[in-house]
Order: structure tokens, then C-alpha cells, then sequence
């Protein structure tokens, strides 16, 4: 057999080194992965993940993408575990969590310590230690989530976990978020509020010498104190409940602790009534409350013309026609101090608040439909807003109760009938934030539980010329309509 040539062997390598090549080459490449892909079946894990993944995309290869984690699951997440190491209760977030949290939200997330930068008065200090005393008086007041109780943890836990939790229809915050808000830097801060304008007066030109002083006048003003008042939701589970890993209990937890503070934060504006006695309280007129609820902190804007300021309000008695609504309006002239708080020249800032059925009974007032078939449908310029009437929007909150003919809420609910409507000008009212929503962590080792506590405080501010709430002019009701 001849030896090939060295012009043989080069030419045999180089024909190799283009095979080669050629099968590797980018189309190929392609092709084969479709190939591969298209004999997959619909079950297939591989093709699962790729189709339904919801991940960020900087998420993607990561144990977190597989749980289809969002941007605020995993800012949630990393504080739970920046609490943990605060207390003592761990190393603290993993590398590829800490990894995943900058590479997510370097963008969009503000730490404790960069707000703290902004107002440093206006914020605790970051995961303060809770008083244990405080926590265990609670203790036998509540029941840990686990997987034993129906209703609360069972339902998690099953032969099939599906990731998704199908989740009931909430709205997020509609009233709540109408009001301004401000950053309270004390437990109680006072808001300077005005009162009246100083009157222009007519007067003769100075000619002598010694001419009188013109007559002096005042600007009427005063202030509206705000306390801030602490709430909480502080829940348990056991460690049954985050077997292997708390990470698909935490878009649950974090879901349902933004909808809790949505509805409940919309109850304080609205049905806060600090009477805490067997009758009066709006929202139990014929029992007396527990002293633990929400609405107990204080005064809103139900109660503003149902009970502080009666003259604000007014029974229909009846079917709701539009000279009803007028006289909403009518009633927020505060012709002493020339305040106008129902003709606003920017028409958003004059909001009607209904029950959800009084909403709808507004939307098909002839009034409102002939508008609509008139000028078309607008767009809804407000969360929750169901129509628009005499230029203002209406809004409804599943936080407004229908009620008794006197706007209260009875204990019986066949006597809770009748609609109500509360119309307030935006500009009358404001929250104030002592605490913004924190999140708390513990681990209790001999019960093999988890506790997380959410806490904040806020205060509410209600504008008063005169000091007292029976001036309030900028909020006005109407009550016991049929629907």
C-alpha cells in the first residue's frame, strides 16, 4: 500500500475540518433543536417550562423562574430573609437570591435606608424588635395556618400542588387612594389649615399729617391635629406549611396581604367612627365592637355628615333621581369662610362614593344613559369609577355597606337595605404615614411555627375651619335610598 503524500494528508484534513463545519453551522444547529423539540410531547417538563414560564427575564436558569416569581415576589422574599438575619435567624438571603433581587429591582426598589436618606424623621428604624409580651397576649386570640385547619392551610397542601392559587375578584383600593398623603415625622402632627381671606377695605386718601392708622384686619387660620394609629396582620403557619422551601407560599402571602390593605385602608376613610359602646358606631349601631377594629381609630367620611356635621346630610326616602345629587352639592357652600367645596373648578377633585348597587342604580339614571348614548362612553378617570354625574365621577368600594334609613349599619343584615351616597371634595382630607407597611419575620423553634407580622401607622386628617368637626363643610350625604 502507497504512504500518502503530505499534499493527500493536508487535502483529507481540510475536506474533514469542512464537514465538520458544515454540521455545526448556526442552521443546523437550528434545525436539529426543532427537530428535537417538535417530538416532544405537550407533558413534557422541558416543554411545560418553556411555554409557560412567566419569569423576568432576568430571572431566567434560576430556581426562582421556575415558581414564575415576579419582580415584587422576590423584593418580598429578600426581606423576609434580610429580617430573619436582623433577628438572628439565619445567614440571611442566599447568593442567587441577592444575585436575582439586584439583578431585579435595582431599578424600581427603594430599601429602608435609601427612604430613610429622604426623610429620616419619618421612618423607624429598619425591622425593629417586636415586643414579645405584646405578641404572646395575641397568642390566645389566634390560630397558626397549617395543614390540619380547613379553610386556612389544608387547602395549600395536596397530593397535586398546581403553583397557581386561584384567586377570587378583588379591587384594589379605590378610595384610599383619592386622598392626599403626607410623611409624619411625630406621633401627633398638627396641619395648618386657613380659614378666611382678609377683607379688602374701602378707604379715603391719607391728606394731614397725622392721618389715622387705616383699619388693621386678621387672616383667619387654625390647625387639625393627626394621630397615627398602629395596625396589624399577624399570622402564623407551621413548618408543615413551607416543607422544603417558603417560596411558593410567598406570592400567596404577599397577594393577600396588598388585597387586605387595599379593602381595609378604604374602610378607614370611609367608615372610621371612634364610638366604641353597645350602640352609635356606624358600622354597628346596635353592638358594641370588639376594641381591636380597624375602624375604631377614627373618625371618616361617613361619619363626618351622619353624625359630626348633621346638616351635611339628607334622607331620599326613596328612588335616587339627579336633584338628589345637586343637593349633594349644594350643601358643601360654606358661605361663612367662601369656601366652594362642591363646584370645584377641576371637576375630579369632587368625588361621589356609593355602595356598589347605589352606583349602579346612578349609571342608569336617564340622565347618565341619555349622556352616554349622546356623547359616548368616557373613559374612567379614576380606579372604581362606575359613571360620571353632573361633570363628577362616581365611585364605588365593596368597603361601603348598604345600611339602615339612618346611614348605620345594623348587626341584623336583613335590616342593612338602603343606599347611601357620600360626596366629598378630595382636598378636605388627608392620611398621614408614620410607619409605611413593614414586614417582620420570627421563627419559633418549639412549636415549629413561622409568624409574620405586617404593622403600620397612619393617621387621618379631616379640614375643619372652625377646630371642631361640626364645621366641616367639604363632605355631604345622602341616605335611606332604595335600590
Amino acid at each position: 500500500m502507497t504512504e500518502p503524500t503530505i499534499t493527500q494528508l493536508a487535502e483529507d484534513l481540510h475536506a474533514r475540518f469542512a464537514s465538520i463545519e458544515a454540521s455545526t453551522s448556526a442552521e443546523t444547529i437550528q434545525q436539529h433543536i426543532a427537530t428535537y423539540l417538535a417530538s416532544l410531547n405537550d407533558d413534557d417538563p422541558f416543554v411545560r417550562k418553556m411555554r409557560f414560564s412567566t419569569a423576568a427575564p432576568e430571572l431566567i436558569g434560576s430556581k426562582f423562574a421556575r415558581h414564575n416569581l415576579k419582580a415584587e415576589d422576590i423584593e418580598f422574599l429578600y426581606d423576609i430573609m434580610q429580617s430573619r438575619a436582623a433577628r438572628g435567624l439565619g445567614t440571611g438571603p442566599s447568593e442567587e437570591l441577592t444575585r436575582s433581587f439586584k439583578a431585579i429591582s435595582d431599578a424600581q426598589y427603594l430599601s429602608d435606608e435609601e427612604v430613610r436618606k429622604i426623610d429620616r424623621a419619618a421612618i423607624d428604624d429598619m425591622y425593629p424588635r417586636v415586643n414579645k409580651a405584646n405578641i404572646r397576649k395575641w397568642e390566645s386570640a389566634m390560630r397558626a395556618m397549617d395543614t390540619a385547619e380547613s379553610g386556612f392551610g389544608s387547602q395549600l397542601i395536596g397530593a397535586q400542588y398546581v403553583g397557581d392559587l386561584w384567586e377570587a375578584a378583588r379591587p384594589a383600593s379605590n378610595v384610599f387612594n383619592l386622598i392626599n398623603t403626607f410623611e409624619m415625622t411625630a406621633p401627633t402632627a398638627y396641619l395648618p389649615v386657613e380659614v378666611d381671606m382678609p377683607e379688602m377695605l374701602l378707604v379715603s386718601e391719607s391728606t394731614a399729617n397725622n392721618s389715622s392708622n387705616y383699619t388693621t384686619v386678621k387672616t383667619g387660620s387654625n390647625r387639625v391635629s393627626v394621630s397615627a394609629s398602629k395596625f396589624v396582620i399577624h399570622q402564623m403557619w407551621s413548618g408543615e406549611m413551607e416543607e422544603d422551601s417558603i417560596i411558593p407560599f410567598v406570592p400567596f402571602l404577599r397577594g393577600q396581604l396588598a388585597k387586605s390593605l387595599a379593602f381595609y385602608t378604604d374602610s378607614l376613610v370611609l367608615n372610621g367612627d371612634t364610638t366604641n359602646a353597645g350602640t352609635g358606631n356606624i358600622n354597628l349601631d346596635d353592638a358594641d365592637p370588639a376594641d381591636t377594629k380597624h375602624y375604631l381609630a377614627f373618625d371618616g367620611l361617613r361619619h363626618a355628615w351622619i353624625v359630626d356635621a348633621t346638616g351635611q346630610g339628607a334622607a331620599v326616602s326613596g328612588a335616587l333621581d339627579l336633584d338628589d345629587m345637586r343637593g349633594l352639592r349644594s350643601r358643601m357652600v360654606d358661605t361663612t369662610y367662601y369656601h366652594d367645596w362642591g363646584h370645584p373648578n377641576d371637576r375630579s377633585q369632587l368625588v361621589f362614593l356609593t355602595d356598589v348597587a347605589t352606583g349602579d342604580a346612578i349609571a342608569l339614571l336617564d340622565e347618565v344613559t341619555s349622556a352616554k348614548i349622546q356623547n359616548g362612553s368616557n373613559a374612567d378617570l379614576l380606579n372604581g369609577q362606575v359613571s360620571s354625574i353632573l361633570g363628577h365621577p362616581v365611585v364605588t368600594s365593596i368597603a361601603y355597606s348598604l345600611t339602615e334609613a339612618d346611614g348605620k349599619v345594623s348587626t341584623t343584615g336583613g335590616n342593612n337595605t338602603k343606599g347611601s351616597i357620600t360626596a366629598f371634595n378630595r382636598m378636605g382630607v388627608t392620611a398621614g404615614w408614620r410607619r409605611r407597611v413593614k414586614i417582620e419575620t420570627e421563627r419559633i423553634p418549639a412549636t415549629d411555627q413561622t409568624r409574620i407580622v405586617a404593622s403600620l401607622r397612619l393617621g387621618l386628617g379631616r379640614y375643619t375651619p372652625t377646630g371642631a368637626a361640626s364645621g366641616i363643610k367639604w363632605v355631604a350625604g345622602a341616605r335611606d335610598i332604595t335600590v
